[in-house]
């Protein structure tokens, strides 16, 4: 795309502003779908080779689902979706490298923006597993949900695989590597966690993150549980 693209405005075959603009745009977009594959291919190496995730430090829950989806803010205004943020109160902290944590939830935010469908929704939750009782052992779960095309029962099989892409993504032609939800488990397992989907065509999958909770250290301040719905952008 890259390729195409500048090729055409560097023979000349496009010159009219709008048009120059919009091929402009899109080798922009090209070029970041390129610089997050390159990021994905350099952490799944980096956990293969035992070198990652690198740091370990205190995360509060409610930072990590605020700041990524602030990271894939520009996703969702250009795609008109409505998202919907619950978060637990005095959820406690997880423990891990943070910017490998917040790379795993933007994965799971992105893919609810490219696969969500018409519905134009998603809702992002932070909470403790049911039935824990802070600061008893727990894991605390980072869900992230849509009312998309879903994936059928084969599709969930294989969906964690390096470079597997659903049959519906492909012949949608929609953006995709399939490296995204493998680094994603990586991640989890590296933090002592896991990740699970829930899914049925056409009604939505619900992607569950759970990591452990640090239990030596007082719970985090929160605000209450709150239901924050930020309407579509109206650009």
């Amino acid at each position: 795309v890259i390729g195409a693209a500048a090729g055409n405005l560097a023979d000349g075959v496009v010159g009219d502003p709008q048009r120059v603009r919009k091929y402009g745009e899109t080798i922009q977009g090209g070029a970041r779908r390129l610089a997050e594959t390159a990021g994905r291919v350099l952490q799944l190496a980096g956990i293969a080779a035992g070198s990652a995730p690198a740091s370990q430090a205190p995360v509060n829950p409610a930072d990590l689902v605020h700041e990524s989806i602030g990271a894939c803010r520009n996703d969702i205004d250009s795609a008109g979706f409505t998202v919907e943020v619950s978060i637990a109160d005095h959820l406690p902290h997880v423990v891990g490298d943070v910017t490998a944590l917040r790379s795993a939830l933007q994965n799971l935010i992105s893919n609810a923006v490219k696969y969500g469908g018409p519905a134009r929704w998603l809702r992002v939750s932070a909470l403790p597993t049911p039935g824990s009782r802070f600061p008893a052992p727990g894991l605390i779960q980072f869900v992230v949900e849509d009312r998309g095309m879903g994936i059928g029962a084969e599709g969930r099989k294989h969906i964690f695989e390096a470079f597997y892409r659903g049959r519906d993504a492909v012949s949608q032609q929609i953006q995709g590597s399939g490296l995204g939800l493998n680094l994603v488990q990586r991640i989890a397992e590296a933090h002592g966690g896991k990740v699970a989907v829930t899914s049925e065509p056409g009604k939505g999958s619900t992607f569950t993150l759970s990591l452990p909770a640090v239990h030596d250290r007082p719970a985090a301040e929160s605000e209450p549980l709150t239901l924050v719905r930020q309407a579509p952008s109206s650009r």
